[in-house]
């Protein structure tokens, strides 16, 4: 099933956050991570969702919280 995927920047880092830095990512997840962090919402595969499992944000050129609609 596609999924939306919104990359939101963030100021501030909740301690509880797991962070994932984008060198962390899986290839689908990584390849996709500029263009969301330049779009407002983005219809994505599977395996990208696959390649942020386990992280609440990613640190691209900033901080980004990641939400799954």
């Amino acid at each position: 099933m596609v999924k939306e995927v919104t990359l939101e920047p963030v100021d501030d880092v909740p301690p509880e956050s797991r962070v994932c830095h984008y060198d962390e990512l899986g290839d689908s997840a990584k390849a996709s991570v500029p263009a969301l962090a330049d779009a407002n919402r983005t219809v994505v595969d599977p395996a990208v969702l696959d390649g942020f499992q386990g992280c609440d944000l990613v640190k691209f050129t900033e901080y980004y919280e990641i939400s799954v609609h």
